[in-house]
């Protein structure tokens, strides 16, 4: 007799969501990567600025260039400040479909291991099904010698 699972079509599609919340959750993490990465260099620059400006402000410098100085910290900092909500958001919906993987993954254990308890009730019973004709076949021969 070969085992068949009766739920082998829902594990099925358990296996599928499964792989889809990995992948789902691979390209979240992949743009939160890149949005973080992108506040980095952000922050970067403005680190550069800043150091640049110490600098010229060691030096003697016009005030039309400290105003531009300000101006570009400013727009910089605005810059930055929106990149950090976009990496709060990408963080918490990376944070969101790990959990829905976590979820999908946990399903599809618990159906794997419902499926190893019918495995292993089925070769019980084709065990005792087997020692059952074993027997069978014993006692005729024995009734026959």
């Amino acid at each position: 007799m070969i085992f068949q699972y009766s739920l082998q079509k829902l594990m099925d599609i358990k296996e599928r969501e499964k792989e889809e919340a990995e992948n789902i959750y691979s390209q979240a993490v992949k743009t939160f990567e890149e949005v973080a990465t992108a506040l980095y260099h952000l922050l970067k620059r403005k680190e550069s600025l800043e150091a640049d400006a110490r600098l010229k402000l060691a030096k003697k410098v016009s005030i039309q260039d400290i105003q531009s100085m300000q101006s570009s910290m400013l727009f910089l900092q605005e810059a930055i400040q929106k990149q950090q909500h976009l990496t709060q958001l990408a963080r918490k919906k990376m944070d969101e479909k790990q959990q829905l993987l976590i979820d999908a993954s946990f399903e599809h254990k618990k159906h794997e291991k419902i499926r190893e308890k019918k495995y292993m009730q089925f070769t019980l019973e084709e065990k005792r099904l087997e020692q059952l004709s074993m027997d069978e076949i014993s006692i005729q021969r024995f009734v026959r010698h």
